[in-house]
């Protein structure tokens, strides 16, 4: 009877063991968790206040070359919202706030700095202001390379946010990384995929055609437009504000997904479920193959403003052209395989939505006229007419495009009022231009 009992109470005894075990090992995996969603909660916020940096970049040189009133309030409140928005992730980081402090002065100058010149409410920003903005924009600039270099050692050195310390003064520097890229920016002292690409009518569509389209048309009008289709199959039907047929395209080693609109017949939209292609051919044979599409499927004179490649195809974007001004709401991108000039891409949502015939294309300024209205500090290189989108309405505009210290901007004065209503910086990447 006593052996049983010694039995039973070695038995409860290892259950208890295996429980504290199992008990510990959950502790420390909930734990980790928690660890790990501490230090994506870092990582987000030095990601956003990245992020929010090069944004003030580009609105502090759209605010050097903006000579109207409202458009430079606008971005100058940008540029201080940004500011603050970065000294708050900055700050939230578990980093030195006596090695931050400068960074954090920095963000302080910003946002104060732009609210004074709110106050003088000036149409356009003075030299001596430009000087100071320039200041401060190349200690963002310069700031900006360092954190990324600095998260990029982090990462490579599988550094970890929430192992770090805001009271560890006397810490390894190796291991802080951040905290040395603030430190080696030269602080100044002192007393913002083309243009308009992501803007879409919200009115009615005015370029569909006036027939409906069945389900059993589809597959003709695929073949209409591609050549060389081995099958098309119909998939999900699309709503929204252009209703379509889905398909599925099958096209020699390719597969396409596409879009055919049911007032129409027009392909909406097509793009390869895979992209990984051979480039065979360069850049002006793909925008012959591109135009050449254009013109067979009756989208009249178009104009190439953009282009970019990627994963062997180029993506070229056109837009429509009437009695030879640019029409930027007409917008159409194509995608041309660099292994053979197939299209295989189209976006269409754009022109769709917005191609008709203008009655409004006559400037009642003159070129001369509306340069007056454009910084000085922009070396003008090209100039043109053209209709822009803005607040679901669309005016005549005067582009003017040129350089200021080794950027591209692209500035849209009014063609009626000579008011300033647009600016855009071209962004050179590793894939052609990109508009922001």
């Amino acid at each position: 009877m006593q052996k049983k009992h010694h039995i039973l109470l070695y038995t409860l005894l290892g259950m208890c063991v295996l429980l504290a075990v199992a008990y510990a090992v959950e502790a420390e995996q909930t734990a980790d968790r928690y660890a790990q969603a501490l230090d994506d909660a870092y990582q987000g916020a030095l990601q956003a206040s990245l992020e929010q940096m090069e944004q003030m970049k580009v609105n502090i040189g759209k605010a050097l070359i903006s000579q109207d009133e409202g458009q430079s309030a606008v971005l100058l409140s940008k540029i201080g919202s940004d500011a603050a928005a970065v000294q708050s992730g900055l700050s939230a980081l578990p980093l030195s706030h006596a090695a931050m402090a400068d960074t954090v002065k920095l963000c302080n100058q910003l946002s104060d700095f732009t609210n004074a010149l709110l106050i003088q409410a000036d149409a356009a920003v003075s030299e001596a202001d430009a000087e100071k903005l320039r200041a401060l924009s190349e200690a963002c600039s310069a700031l900006l390379d360092e954190l990324r270099s600095a998260y990029g050692q982090m990462q490579a050195g599988k550094i970890r946010f929430d192992t770090l310390s805001p009271y560890m003064a006397d810490a390894d520097s190796l291991t802080r990384p951040l905290e040395g890229a603030a430190a080696a920016v030269d602080y100044p002292t002192l007393i913002y995929d083309g243009p308009f690409s992501d803007v879409v009518s919200e009115n009615e569509p005015r370029g569909l055609g006036q027939e409906n389209v069945g389900q059993e048309a589809v597959a003709g009008i695929v073949r209409g437009y591609l050549p060389d289709i081995s099958s098309v199959q119909l998939t999900q039907e699309c709503g929204g504000s252009i209703p379509a047929w889905g398909v599925r395209i099958e096209k020699n080693d390719c597969v396409l997904q596409a879009a055919v609109t049911k007032q129409g017949g027009d392909i909406l939209w097509m793009f390869p479920e895979t992209a990984a292609f051979t480039p065979q051919y360069g850049l002006e044979e793909c925008k012959e193959a591109a135009l050449e599409f254009l013109r067979l499927h009756g989208y009249g004179e178009m104009r190439l403003t953009f282009w970019q490649i990627y994963a062997g195809m180029v993506t070229l974007s056109y837009a429509a052209v009437q009695e030879g001004v640019v029409l930027y709401p007409d917008l159409v991108k194509v995608q041309v395989r660099m292994d053979n000039l197939d299209v295989v891409g189209l976006e269409a949502r754009h022109y769709l939505s917005s191609h008709t015939q203008r009655d409004f294309l006559t400037p009642s300024i003159t070129q001369e006229e509306a340069q007056g209205a454009v910084s000085e500090r922009l070396s003008i290189r090209q100039t043109q007419l053209c209709v822009i989108p803005q607040n679901n309405r669309e005016y005549l505009c005067w582009e003017f495009m040129g350089e200021y210290q080794g950027d591209t901007y692209y500035v849209y004065i009014d063609a009626q009022t000579a008011r300033q209503r647009d600016i855009q910086r071209l962004v050179q990447t590793d894939n052609g231009p990109k508009a922001s």
